[in-house]
């Protein structure tokens, strides 16, 4: 049974799905994390702790975000609830 996760547009991935009819191209992934930080420059930590620091990271910058996002929609909403009651109360008949 597939996941619904896979198919609704609204939940970004951050890895690319690949099957054998489909490979993916090397330019389409994404660079490795020796790619961007070479080991020679920094001690990282084991690949399982690394992955999980940084989903860890991730995690957080996502609700941080989603927080940030939330508290413009509540103000634009609060902000225009005047109107949309002028609105309703304008179109509903009395009786």
């Amino acid at each position: 049974m597939p996941d619904v996760r896979d198919e609704d547009p609204a939940i970004p991935t951050l890895t690319i799905p690949a099957s054998p009819e489909a490979p993916v191209a090397p330019a389409q992934l994404p660079p490795l994390l020796t790619e961007v930080v070479a080991r020679g420059e920094a001690h990282l930590p084991p690949d399982p702790v690394l992955r999980a620091a940084l989903q860890a990271e991730l995690e957080h910058m996502l609700a941080q975000a989603l927080e940030r996002a939330m508290t413009h929609v509540r103000e634009e909403m609060e902000a225009e609830l005047p109107a949309a009651v002028t609105r309703v109360v304008s179109r509903l008949r009395p009786g």
